[in-house]
């Protein structure tokens, strides 16, 4: 492509982002426009040239979507320009109504892009314009550009399909609720991503409806992603939803676009409750909104983990005299009976729905019961279920594995980086008094057993009414199943290995002494008494390994370990107040009320607080 390089200013370089172009505001015969000039690695692609007449020639009668005009090419693509407009990146705080609005144009604009056998594909916030407060304009589509961002599903599979631009248009969505950019997925991070996006989508003051339909929108599993009809139906006060229904019903979108797809990356190396339809104002009401609201604008935000350094000294965390407590109970051991603790429950409810209060209508009026829930503790259903207090409870008792299954990723991930035999030992360690204590758990959810503050008789009432419930036990059952086969088969075999190489070596082998049994006796495994000495032993054993303060991650480790050493006690709706004082700073309440708090955590805590976290269970738990 030749083009006329006096046309082209560096100084007129426009803020639009584009994966294949340079955008240019450019001046032919007193009339401006954006002009599109392919970045040097894509001029003369002969692979992708056959996509760029269809992408970039389009001819579009709708103000959603740029505007193509041949007769001023100068050896460019040359596009309408605006005189006053923003990026959506340089946007954030906006009010719903504006965000609503967005949504409708750019649901629309894609309609335009789908109708003429394209996908929107390498649209985002960085190439869609805000033009004269009022609507969108996407600025970049097609098949052209390389994806600029892997959705989930080529993570997984390498492969995607017309649900793309969904996911693509909910990451849009979610830039302008937020204000971060999505994170991007790995392989190794996929669930941990998901937990993370959906939890900031939670945090935002928006309407429910929106929430739940941009963590549907934005599902890594893309059956479960929400389709274009249903997301259509909530955006049908606007002239167009009649010839979007008509359209996407005929189901003709996948099969066009799937061939294409097909030809194009073949070169390339590379159930929720249902919230009611939006009403949405005028363009003009949009544009008084957005024009007296005051923007932030052009100040992006990147929230890591553990972002916040500090470089004071850690708290001393002598580890040597750390050993197993013999007993469950901390201090004040008193054991009561079932009367005993109906009676404790009965005396304090007042007290207990008064300080549940604030977390039961957020429960109610928030997504963190079904999705955000439903990725951190795997055996609930999508289904939003009743009975808050006491599924709340029931929460804190299945968070337990996910602890487990935190601390089993980060020794997975250390093992790759050092090859530790003890750290090999300490993944099926935990591996295994995870599946002990969910067959532990799976006989009581059989026998609707109250392992709970509830008073009996609401009990009783909750297991017989509840098919949230009665599905959780079908769902943990088959978790179980699979998780024993992974163990006696795949995970035995890895640890034998290990053993034989390194059970006669340094401190595994005193420490092999005290577990060979747990180890090697797979005959029974299901009562976490018996071994409950031996997978403490281990873990102990394998704090030593995490003391360093040089890797900012140990600290994080080093927490886990300790509330996995404490499994059965640290989820403990009872004795949560005594031990998680730091959390109560950190997330600036008086008590702790809900797993998603402890979440958010051991998210966003820093090194330092995950010490003071560490010391506080330490001094609980094992001092003299």
């Amino acid at each position: 492509m030749n083009f006329n390089k006096e046309l082209i200013k560096p100084q007129n370089l426009t803020r639009i982002q584009s994966q294949a172009f340079q955008i240019y505001l450019v001046n032919i015969q007193d009339k401006s426009y954006f002009g599109f000039i392919p970045k040097p690695e894509y001029q003369n692609s002969q692979y992708l040239n056959e996509f760029i007449a269809g992408d970039m020639q389009q001819q579009n009668e709708i103000k959603y979507l740029r505007k193509y005009n041949k007769n001023a090419s100068q050896g460019f693509f040359a596009f309408e320009a605006y005189k006053d407009y923003l990026l959506l990146s340089e946007l954030k705080q906006l009010q719903e109504q504006v965000i609503l609005k967005i949504f409708q144009d750019l649901l629309i604009a894609l309609y335009y892009i789908h109708y003429k056998n394209l996908l929107g594909r390498c649209f985002n916030v960085n190439n869609i314009l805000f033009v004269e407060n009022q609507h969108a304009v996407m600025m970049e589509y097609g098949f052209y550009p390389d994806l600029e961002y892997q959705v989930p599903e080529m993570i997984y599979n390498q492969t995607y399909n017309e649900k793309v631009d969904i996911f693509l248009l909910g990451r849009v969505i979610y830039y302008l609720m937020v204000g971060n950019e999505l994170p991007r997925f790995e392989m190794s991070n996929l669930s941990q991503v998901s937990s993370d996006i959906n939890l900031s989508i939670a945090q935002t003051n928006y309407s429910e409806g929106l929430k739940k339909l941009v963590i549907q929108m934005l599902s890594i599993d893309v059956n479960k992603r929400i389709d274009y009809l249903l997301l259509l139906s909530k955006f049908k006060n606007n002239q167009f939803y009649s010839f979007q229904e008509q359209f996407y019903k005929q189901n003709t979108l996948k099969n066009i676009t799937s061939k294409v797809i097909e030809k194009r990356e073949k070169y390339t190396h590379s159930k929720c409750e249902e919230s009611q339809p939006f009403d949405i104002g005028q363009t003009k009401i949009i544009r008084k909104i957005f024009e007296e609201q005051q923007i932030i604008s052009s100040q992006p935000l990147v929230q890591e983990k553990n972002n916040l350094v500090d470089d004071t000294e850690p708290p001393n965390s002598n580890i040597s005299s750390l050993y197993p407590p013999e007993f469950e109970n901390p201090v004040d051991s008193t054991s009561l009976n079932q009367n005993q603790i109906i009676s404790k429950v009965s005396q304090t409810q007042t007290y207990v729905k008064t300080q549940y209060n604030t977390e039961d209508n957020q429960l109610k009026g928030s997504l963190l019961e079904n999705e955000l829930l439903l990725s951190v503790l795997p055996f609930l259903n999508s289904d939003r279920p009743k009975d808050y207090l006491i599924w709340n409870q029931i929460y804190f008792y299945l968070y337990r594995f996910s602890l487990m299954s935190k601390l089993i990723d980060e020794l997975q991930s250390h093992f790759q980086k050092t090859s530790n035999s003890l750290i090999s030992i300490a993944i099926y360690g935990m591996k295994k008094a995870q599946l002990i204590l969910k067959k532990e758990y799976q006989f009581a959810l059989e026998s609707f057993l109250n392992l709970y503050y509830i008073p009996e008789q609401e009990w009783q009432k909750f297991t017989q009414c509840s098919e949230e419930y009665k599905k959780m036990i079908g769902k943990m059952k088959l978790d179980i199943d699979v998780s024993q086969k992974f163990l006696l088969q795949k995970d035995y075999l890895q640890l034998k290995k290990i053993l034989d190489q390194s059970k006669n070596e340094g401190v595994v082998k005193e420490l092999y002494k005290l577990i060979e049994k747990y180890l090697e006796d797979n005959t029974e495994l299901n009562n976490f008494e018996d071994i409950k000495r031996s997978y403490r032993y281990i873990l102990t054993n394998t704090l030593s390994l995490f003391e360093s303060q040089d890797d900012k991650n140990n600290p994080y480790v080093r927490l886990l370990i300790l509330m996995c050493i404490l499994i059965n006690r640290i989820c403990d709706v009872q004795h949560i107040p005594q031990h998680f004082n730091t959390i109560c700073q950190f997330m600036k309440v008086d008590s702790i009320s809900s797993i998603v708090q402890i979440e958010q955590f051991l998210k966003k805590a820093t090194y330092k607080e995950f010490n003071q976290q560490f010391e506080e269970l330490k001094q609980t738990y094992f001092s003299n």
